[in-house]
């Protein structure tokens, strides 16, 4: 919840209503610098006592305007969520002109039914302009992305990658792959290897990152396994002695 960006709202926001409303639930989800907003449409439109209609079509006015600025589209997954970036410059100061609807009812320029080129457009609604794949689309911030240091070949990153999502996908978020990213680079400052680190944590079937394991690197190292399939071989091997003794020549006398 940021109380500063709710504050902005109340004093700046140009709309009113409804659509007041959802930009005060938004900055209910913000941090202070306006990141971080992913709520459901559903949330939304509890929160705005608004049907999930009214908060979509609301939305798309505030990401014209540009006071609403669309980080990540979820992938267009049915459960994932949007997330969106309040404006940092409206954060800042800086002013946006209310968007207004062009629409009216009728037909225009003699196409029966139509509204501007549009045929059969519905005239109680907006029409939304399809985005030019060649358009570029806001980007988020730089620090909504995940830098890799120099020092972390990629090659051992992407393997580590692949191998968190297939153990656990819902838990490697972006906040785990930082801390990764962290647990690697204190790792690192203590003199271990970051690309043999990865190596244990995958061949061991975890999910963590550690310290490499001294008995591991140690030249002659045996499992216990290994050390229990030695003692067997050893206590078979006793047993023929104990035969080549005379055992049997003991039974059969």
């Amino acid at each position: 919840m940021s109380i500063k960006i709710m504050s902005m709202v109340f004093e700046r926001y140009p709309n009113g209503g409804g659509e007041m409303l959802l930009a005060l639930s938004l900055a209910d989800f913000a941090e202070d610098d306006g990141t971080r907003v992913f709520p459901s449409i559903k949330q939304l439109a509890e929160k705005t006592r608004q049907s999930e209609r009214t908060v979509q079509y609301q939305l798309r006015k505030m990401e014209e305007s540009g006071w609403l600025i669309l980080a990540n589209s979820g992938n267009g997954g049915r459960n994932q969520r949007r997330e969106y970036i309040i404006s940092p410059a409206w954060i800042k100061g800086a002013d946006f002109a209310p968007v207004q609807s062009t629409t009216r009812k009728g037909a225009t320029d003699d196409i029966k039914g139509a509204i501007h080129d549009k045929k059969g457009c519905n005239p109680l609604h907006p029409h939304i302009p399809t985005i030019d794949p060649s358009t570029p689309v806001n980007e988020p911030p730089a620090r909504a992305k995940l830098a890799l240091p120099d020092w972390l070949p990629l090659e051992t990153w992407a393997m580590w990658d692949r191998f968190r999502k297939r153990k656990s996908a819902k838990a490697w978020t972006d906040d785990a792959r930082a801390l990764s990213l962290r647990t690697l680079e204190r790792l690192r400052a203590e003199g271990q290897d970051p690309t043999a680190i990865v190596e244990q944590s995958i061949e061991r079937g975890w999910t963590g990152l550690f310290p490499l394991k001294a008995d591991a690197a140690a030249p002659g190292f045996q499992s216990k396994q290994d050390r229990r399939n030695a003692w067997m071989r050893e206590a078979a091997g006793t047993g023929r002695q104990e035969v080549d003794m005379g055992v049997i020549d003991a039974t059969v006398a």
